[in-house]
């Protein structure tokens, strides 16, 4: 155990801790995995480690998304490179309609810097996503939501992997107003029964598109 990374997180009374003599401190937030683990708005701060990791990225390839290079290769770095840290996680989270919209606006502005044009010249998206061909980072992470949820669906009930998923943290009180997005909410309202149909790998690849379809610029 690596004492030095070792924290601790709790959402009820803390004790303290003691290991070979070492006190392990408590912490409001920790990042393992690469993923923020928090009490406290962890999805909209982890929307926002995403887009920032993800410029980092961009930028330090930026002699070759501005240069006069061909839009085919750029457009397999954004892919390759680029979404998969913007989808980072995207299967076991659960995002709201602004949460979304962030991550599209960051994807826009990169195929904007990638073409030499700028938000004032107001080209449509439709048009941006016409020229650069590159995969839609909402229809990339609802995909991938789509088959994890295939994949625990058809876990064993002992398997971590799914209590892990489906947990709901205890001793929580309840805060005012709507409440918050659960990971299986988004299932639920696309389709009620959508457990049973999971437990059939080729019906539920089937249904993969349509789900992602959501996830246009409207949702």
């Amino acid at each position: 155990m690596n004492m030095s990374k070792t924290k601790l997180m709790t959402n009820s009374l803390k004790h303290r801790l003691e290991v070979d003599g070492v006190e392990i401190a408590y912490v409001q937030e920790y990042i393992y995995l690469g993923q923020l683990v928090s009490f406290q708005a962890r999805q909209e701060k982890e929307v926002a480690r995403r887009t920032e990791n993800a410029w980092k990225s961009y930028w330090s390839m930026g002699d070759i998304m501005k240069g006069n290079l061909p839009l085919t290769l750029k457009r397999k770095l954004m892919d390759v490179c680029i979404l998969p840290i913007l989808t980072y996680g995207a299967q076991t989270g659960s995002l709201t309609k602004h949460q979304k919209s962030t991550l599209k606006v960051c994807q826009r502005a990169m195929e904007r810097s990638i073409l030499g044009v700028r938000l004032s010249d107001r080209i449509r998206n439709s048009t941006l996503r016409s020229k650069t061909q590159i995969a839609d980072v909402g229809q990339k992470a609802a995909s991938l939501k789509w088959n994890w949820a295939g994949h625990v669906c058809r876990m064993s009930d002992e398997r971590w992997a799914k209590l892990t998923t489906e947990w709901s943290p205890l001793n929580v009180n309840r805060r005012r107003g709507r409440p918050r997005r659960r990971w299986r909410d988004e299932l639920d309202a696309y389709e009620k029964d959508w457990p049973q149909k999971a437990l059939h790998r080729d019906e539920w690849k089937e249904g993969r598109e349509a789900f992602a379809l959501q996830w246009d610029d409207h949702s």
